[in-house]
């Protein structure tokens, strides 16, 4: 690490909010400022946005001007007669929320006063509940008798990336790392290292003044804790070693959490900045000493591409590992979607932070991190050189599952199946009892089998005591074999049950940010196109507010938010209460089994949850393979497609900015589908039958194997590889799986590819 102190051009981004600023109704409006153009403005000291069409054209959402005590943004290209439809969206720093004011219609040429009104915020008044009004037309058409979670009255947080008038300011968060990106034989860039969640987060202010016709960017470091001697690299070199940078300063000291550096000199090409530059940063942090732990770190890499505001995902190109943008098909997680890997830690991917990552989450991550590896018994962490939570310490319930979320989610990944004949740890058995059509709680178990309990007897325990085989063949001749699990119960046998397998983590916060109105538009309940294919949105009933929402979040899309996953996992799992789930997951004749109580706070919930919704998503892969390209094709042509939607939005409205306003490539449309009797339960959950599953994700499912040490998949875990999955798909899927079945080994080894890409 290079340790000295340079000067360097100090330039300092002002808080984004005033002191006690109150923005309940500001005066907004437009008014013409020439024969082709208009100002439209917004009294407001914070930031504010301005969306509008002309002529009912296509909306353009733009980060507005602050000139004084108020934001402009002058539309042009109008002639007389323009209709320009508009609304803001503003930052009200009394209620540390945004609002949108009512849409207004604005037209060119006319002469009616320029004022379009006082701007009382519609509909909103900073309730923080998203989605309890009625939702307006921008999210996107027609929702079902769903209510959709986040609609234009959903208060904000700050938007990643501003445009003023003398540069684009890109904002980002980041952790501590061990090594530098491109060090393979350290193995020591993607872990986490001790007291993680201490003192060791920061995040920059990228200001590009290049983008408005300056000459230099400057970066400020906020920090957490005061640092003494920090690094500044910018332009990767990599010609002597994979860590050299072709610009290298210190940051100066503004305060002990304010460090300010710049660059106006592209080293790499000789020559002044220029729009368009691909401009790699890294950190090399040196914390002040005295400090508890480690002092001196390194950063992750982010590549800016100047001009365009934004950090962008990057693969390494040629013998140095260059950084370039990776294509936007590759994007899985839209600006989520993290770095091509180089550090050779397959087992860490799915444990980083969103690349996009808001400097309101940044600390928030690592500690809602620490909760997720928190044994809620002793309150012990699962990694070592991190000290006892004992603020969550004897909170696991006594009947349980796994004393901690990174127990079952281990690294993250998909479970494995364990081994026959032993108390399962990974998979959750839900159980219930029918009454008529409807499933409700087993009497003796609740909701789901707990095989552990802190003292006593469990009250049940289930096992894995064999595999039933079947057999068969590709139309090839190629012989294949598929499984299914054998359970075993004790102490209770229950009527109805289903087995569910650890899903992944990654993309949770992108699935609940997708628009009701998007999944909406996929269904066809009847098969009204005759395809065979009868997807339908599930329903079900929001446990804090009582409005009906689309189910997205587990394996029958029982569940709405990721608050509402995380909540129940910890209750049923961990017996472990919130103010979403108050009460523990008991039968109605189970003893010792009541009350009510609030055992992890709002607060810390919050943090779990964010953590959750905002880990990144690794990006596709082989791109340019030929034999997963093809793999593509064979993918659409076999129908596969039809249910395992490649791409879906994310509405502008889901609070938080790294979510907001993406496409992303989940291949899912989050519907159920009737899979067939040999995918079937017997315990219907809400609306779902036992035959119908939701599609599940393929994002990232390629680093299965890695993440997880082995493969396993479908709900209960039977399927050994890809294949085998694809091969126990009937139903709507039947069609699907048959083309598969009738491909040539070459064409099914090229489908595995593609999904092997993802």
């Amino acid at each position: 690490m290079i340790h000295k102190s340079l000067g360097v051009a100090v330039v300092l981004l002002m808080g984004i909010l005033g002191a006690g600023e109150s923005l309940a109704a500001p005066t907004y409006g437009a008014q013409s400022s020439g024969a082709s153009s208009a100002l439209f403005y917004i009294n407001s000291t914070s930031w504010a946005d301005i969306h509008y069409r002309v002529n009912n054209g296509g909306q353009v959402n733009v980060r507005m001007t602050l000139v004084g005590s108020q934001n402009q943004y002058t539309v042009t290209g109008l002639t007389s007669g323009s209709v320009v439809t508009y609304n803001f969206t503003y930052w009200d720093a009394a209620c540390n929320c945004a609002f949108d004011t009512a849409t207004a219609t604005y037209t060119h040429g006319s002469s009616s006063p320029p004022d379009a009104g006082t701007g009382t915020p519609d509909a909103g008044s900073g309730t923080p509940d998203a989605g309890t009004g009625t939702p307006d037309a921008g999210t996107g058409g027609p929702t079902g008798s769903a209510v959709p979670l986040f609609n234009s009255t959903t208060p904000l947080e700050p938007a990643l990336v501003e445009n003023t008038s003398t540069a684009i300011i890109t904002h980002v968060g980041e952790r501590v790392r061990d090594r530098h990106a491109r060090e393979s034989q350290f193995q020591a860039y993607d872990h986490f290292l001790g007291k993680y969640f201490v003192n060791r987060t920061f995040y920059v202010d990228i200001i590009d003044e290049v983008a408005k016709g300056g000459s230099q960017i400057t970066v400020n470091m906020h920090t957490v804790y005061p640092h003494d001697g920090t690094n500044f690299r910018a332009f990767f070199r990599g010609l002597n070693t994979v860590a050299e940078y072709f610009h290298n300063g210190t940051f100066t000291r503004v305060n002990d959490y304010l460090y300010t550096a710049s660059v106006n000199y592209n080293a790499k090409e000789g020559r002044a900045i220029r729009v368009g530059d691909r401009m790699e940063i890294e950190i090399g942090v040196f914390l002040k000493q005295p400090v508890d732990g480690r002092f001196n770190y390194y950063s992750g890499a982010w590549l800016y591409i100047v001009g365009q505001g934004g950090i962008v995902p990057f693969e390494g190109v040629g013998s140095t590992l260059d950084s370039f943008p990776l294509p936007e098909t590759a994007w899985a997680g839209g600006r989520t979607t993290q770095n091509y890997p180089y550090s050779n830690e397959p087992a860490e991917r799915f444990m980083q932070m969103a690349l996009n990552l808001a400097p309101v989450n940044t600390q928030t991550f690592v500690e809602g991190r620490r909760i997720h590896h928190t044994d809620f018994g002793t309150g012990a962490h699962s990694e070592a050189d991190n000290p006892v939570f004992t603020e969550q310490a004897n909170k696991l319930g006594n009947s349980y599952i796994a004393r901690s979320c990174v127990a079952c989610h281990v690294n993250n990944g998909r479970g494995l199946p364990p081994a026959t004949n032993t108390t399962l740890t990974n998979l959750v058995v839900k159980v219930g009892k029918l009454s008529g059509s409807t499933n409700v709680s087993d009497p003796q178990l609740g909701a789901k089998l707990q095989p552990r309990s802190v003292s006593g007897t469990p009250e049940a325990d289930v096992k894995i005591t064999s595999w039933t085989t079947t057999n068969g063949t590709f139309s090839d001749g190629t012989a294949y074999q598929l499984r299914k699990p054998v359970y075993a119960f004790s102490n209770v046998i229950p009527t109805n049950y289903s087995a569910r397998m650890t899903p992944q983590l990654v993309g949770l916060g992108l699935l609940e940010a997708v628009p009701e109105s998007a999944i909406f538009a996929l269904a066809d309940p009847n098969d009204a196109n005759g395809d065979g294919i009868s997807g339908r949105m599930s329903t079900v009933v929001d446990p804090q507010t009582g409005q009906t929402r689309m189910g997205r979040f587990g394996w029958k899309a029982s569940l709405a938010r990721v608050r509402h996953q995380v909540a129940d996992a910890l209750n049923g799992d961990m017996g472990v209460t919130t103010s979403v789930y108050r009460s523990l997951d008991c039968g109605s004749s189970q003893q010792g089994c009541t009350g009510t109580s609030t055992e992890l706070s709002d607060a810390d919930l919050d943090k779990l949850v964010r953590y959750i919704s905002l880990l990144g998503v690794n990006a596709r892969r082989n791109l340019n393979d030929t034999q997963a390209q093809r793999g593509e094709t064979l993918f659409q042509s076999a129908g596969c497609s039809k249910c395992h939607t490649a791409s879906l939005p994310t509405s502008p409205y889901h609070p938080n900015s790294e979510l907001r306003s993406q496409t992303i490539r989940p291949y899912t449309d989050l519907l159920l589908h009737d899979m067939g009797s040999g995918l079937a339960d017997n315990l219907p959950e809400g609306t779902a039958s036992g035959s119908e599953w939701r599609t599940a994700p393929l994002w990232s499912i390629g680093w299965t194997a890695g993440v997880s040490g082995g493969e396993a998949y479908l709900h209960d875990g039977r399927a050994r590889n890809l294949s085998e999955a694809i091969l126990w798909h009937g139903g709507e899927g039947e069609a699907s799986k048959q083309s598969f079945v009738r491909m040539s080994a070459a064409d099914r080894d090229a489908l595995i590819k593609f999904l092997q890409s993802l």
